[in-house]
């Protein structure tokens, strides 16, 4: 695929951040719509994504292939995790900004902008994989990651994983969508069109709650913190160049091996900057790193694309 090809394709997706983003900031969304349509994405359109892009008949090749995602998730998350701990100190960062980067380093943006990235890039065939490398994410992020955020002082969480915290339908939906595929259980029509339809909505407005997102954040002290530019490169590029390279002379689907390699490339999570005000960890840093990665990404991913299209 030609850059300027993918970066087109990319655009469209960045231009819906952008009516999220116009959105908010002239009051046609606000803080509590912006989260209640989080709210409607985590709850009903992602779920619902999830098991339509799961109705798809049962093969021992597809089960292989989710057996070998799992396996994979938890080598990205290994690989990564190596990476993000010696990076601040590679790039001398201040002690504060220690646990802030290290989180987005190991977590990507996997839901609201990875699934409609890997959607655009390889169909939806790839969300049932992405759906499946993204099993650890909630497991980890809430428990390995506050241990992250929160291990060099200055916050106030507890590295105690919640279980109550798996309780969530992104979650679920993923066994549910897992369940009906192994016993090869079909949704009756009325049901599966009504999944159908909520899964044709669930990518614009992802963007758009992204967008709104970001505009909520405060920008007057973005773009000055030199360090956050090198840890974009590493979050954008360096990792999944990584993960390529560790991952390819084992992973023979070239869309396995994409959603490997796009996920490891993905801006960093958005839930960055909740979990960092919600434990006192510098929800600054946190903002600058999600908006910068989010900003560059919009001409890291087309290499990606390019790259392996």
């Amino acid at each position: 695929m030609d850059y300027f090809i993918a970066l087109n394709q990319i655009l469209i997706l960045f231009l819906l951040i952008g009516v999220g983003f116009f959105c908010r900031r002239v009051g046609i969304l606000n803080e509590t719509s912006v989260a209640s349509l989080s709210k409607l994405l985590l709850h009903i359109c992602i779920p619902a994504m999830i098991i339509y892009s799961m109705q798809i008949p049962f093969t021992s090749e597809l089960l292989q292939n989710g057996e070998l995602l799992i396996l994979a998730a938890f080598g990205y998350y290994a690989v990564s995790l190596i990476v993000a701990w010696f990076a601040p100190i590679l790039l001398r960062a201040k002690h504060e900004e220690y646990g802030v980067f290290r989180f987005m380093l190991v977590f990507s943006n996997s839901m609201f902008m990875g699934f409609p990235v890997l959607s655009m890039i390889f169909g939806s065939e790839a969300i049932f994989y992405a759906a499946i490398f993204n099993i650890p994410f909630t497991v980890l992020a809430y428990s390995l990651g506050i241990w992250l955020l929160t291990v060099h002082g200055g916050g106030e969480g507890r590295p105690v994983f919640q279980p109550k915290l798996l309780l969530n339908a992104a979650f679920l939906s993923t066994f549910v969508g897992l369940a009906l595929f192994l016993t090869s259980t079909t949704i009756p029509d009325p049901i599966n069109g009504s999944l159908e339809l909520l899964d044709s909505v669930t990518t614009p407005l992802s963007l758009v709650v992204t967008g709104g997102f970001l505009a909520q954040l405060d920008l007057s002290r973005i773009f000055g913190n030199v360090r956050q530019y090198f840890v974009a490169g590493i979050r954008l590029l360096i990792l999944p160049a990584l993960v390529y390279v560790i991952f390819s002379p084992f992973i023979e689907d070239p869309l396995i091996l994409g959603v490997v390699v796009v996920t490891a490339g993905m801006p960093a999570a958005t839930n960055t900057v909740m979990l960092a005000s919600e434990h006192r960890v510098h929800p600054d840093i946190a903002a600058q790193g999600v908006f910068i990665t989010t900003l560059v990404s919009v001409f890291t991913l087309p290499l990606l694309a390019m790259f392996l299209s």
